[in-house]
């Protein structure tokens, strides 16, 4: 399977929050985890739908 553009932003959005954890003032580190939880939610759903429209494609050998 294939990572379309909008789902490698998400996924790599979700990274870097998680990777500038470490740095954070322990008192705003729950803005990080909160974020990188959101960008996770997005990837994951903009992956279901592409793997939902990538089934709903005929196949070449299908015939109408």
């Amino acid at each position: 399977m294939r990572l379309g553009r909008r789902q490698v932003f998400f996924l790599g959005v979700s990274l870097a929050f998680l990777a500038l954890l470490p740095p954070t003032p322990p008192e705003f580190r729950w803005v990080n985890l909160a974020m990188a939880a959101l960008a996770g939610f997005w990837f994951v759903l903009l992956t279901i739908e592409q793997v939902a429209a990538r089934r709903a494609e005929p196949h070449e050998g299908d015939q109408a």
